[in-house]
């Protein structure tokens, strides 16, 4: 039985930047809880994220966690939480929305 492949215009990548002193933190959490990467991290929280703000389009059907919904509250104040500064360079991807 072969693994279903999933063509790489279904995907999308989103860069993100945090600071060192983030990205180690989120390197002992990822061995502490046996995570294979930062990167299964990151989308383990995105899915976790997006079934507290839509549940409607969620294609899981069973219940979420309180403690999911409880990390996700006050949504509207998400922007005043993190810190980040713009990369010096720029990212050499373009999006076919931007210029």
């Amino acid at each position: 039985m072969g693994k279903i492949r999933i063509s790489k215009t279904d995907r999308v990548k989103i860069f993100s930047r945090i600071s060192r002193g983030d990205y180690n933190r989120l390197a002992e959490i990822r061995k502490k809880y046996g995570f294979k990467s930062n990167y299964q991290i990151i989308q383990y929280l995105v899915y976790c994220f997006l079934r507290v703000a839509d549940p409607e389009h969620d294609e899981i059907k069973e219940s979420i966690p309180e403690e999911i919904e409880e990390m996700f509250d006050n949504l509207s104040e998400a922007d005043k939480r993190f810190m980040f500064r713009k990369p010096k360079k720029r990212c050499p991807y373009k999006s076919p929305d931007r210029p």
